[in-house]
């Protein structure tokens, strides 16, 4: 019986951890690594587009959420052509907080699209 009890507390501990590490949005990518990540994503788009990558270069300053870096990541790959700009949704890695989701009205798509140069 007690070893019953022992494993159900375990399951319980392992649950609760898992639920608490799911409510963390706030998960950061080192400067570094996000400057890379970036930086694949420009190749990626200007090699599509037969284009330079932009200047001046998106530069990452702090460690961004990795939420928002994969949404400028994702924003720069499927931005359409020419590939003069940054995506709107890049300025997302210089905010220090997670916006959580998009609602539903905000067309990710549209915004995408939106270039900044």
């Amino acid at each position: 019986m007690k070893s019953g009890r022992i494993f159900s507390v375990i399951v319980l501990c392992f649950l609760f951890s898992h639920f608490i590490s799911c409510a963390q949005t706030d998960e950061r990518v080192d400067v570094s690594d996000a400057q890379s990540q970036i930086l694949a994503a420009a190749k990626f788009a200007a090699d599509k587009c037969g284009t330079p990558i932009p200047e001046p270069l998106l530069l990452v300053v702090s460690d961004p959420i990795k939420r928002n870096l994969d949404l400028c990541t994702i924003s720069i790959t499927r931005t359409g052509c020419p590939f003069s700009g940054y995506p709107l949704p890049c300025i997302l890695i210089y905010s220090q907080k997670d916006p959580g989701d998009l609602p539903w009205y905000i067309n990710f798509n549209g915004i995408s699209k939106v270039q900044i140069k």
